[in-house]
């Protein structure tokens, strides 16, 4: 798909993006751009909800691909491939994540609940009890809310990647979680 909406130079962003990282900044923001209200805030909730948070970072990483899976977006898949493997997801992971297989053996009991809860509140506006009782046994009110925030969040990312056609960039894993803590630092 050709692009609907052209990634802005960098001279189109804040200052705070633009100083982050030597004009490296992923395509998602340079289409945000265009929005420069918004902007910077959502940079910040990105910064915060992947360089700190309740949920370990192979649950949050195995979060944010269970929706990139769920909303159909191959910009936010790639994106999360470096990322998810810097944290620690496995291949066997990913490709259970992909594949839906929310019971496989590659995760472990609490990630079976947890990837289970986030496909359920992708793709539905309530999610069952038992699903819900899933989840809840091995993680927290906070981690909860921190899941059901990711699963809202990427909904986001996933919607301006697969209605404008944005461009795959996928950064190296480890460049972005530091310009989210410097952002989230800054």
């Amino acid at each position: 798909m050709t692009p609907r909406i052209p990634c802005l130079g960098p001279e189109a962003l804040p200052e705070s993006l633009r100083a982050l990282d030597e004009g490296r900044i992923i395509n998602l923001f340079k289409v945000l751009a265009h929005a420069p209200n918004a902007v910077e805030p959502i940079a910040r909730v990105a910064a915060a909800l992947l360089a700190s948070g309740g949920l370990d970072p192979v649950d949050r990483e195995l979060v944010i691909l269970t929706c990139a899976t769920r909303y159909e977006s191959a910009y936010e898949w790639a994106q999360h491939i470096p990322l998810s493997r810097a944290a620690g997801v496995t291949d066997a992971q990913r490709d259970a994540v992909r594949a839906g297989d929310h019971g496989a053996s590659v995760l472990s009991p609490a990630q079976r609940g947890l990837v289970a809860f986030a496909a359920a509140a992708a793709d539905r506006p309530e999610v069952s009890d038992a699903v819900y009782a899933g989840a809840s046994r091995h993680y927290d009110d906070e981690q909860l809310v921190e899941t059901l925030i990711l699963v809202g969040f990427y909904f986001l990312v996933a919607r301006v990647s697969t209605v404008v056609g944005l461009e795959i960039d996928a950064p190296e894993g480890e460049d972005v979680l530091r310009m989210a803590r410097l952002m989230r630092d800054g």
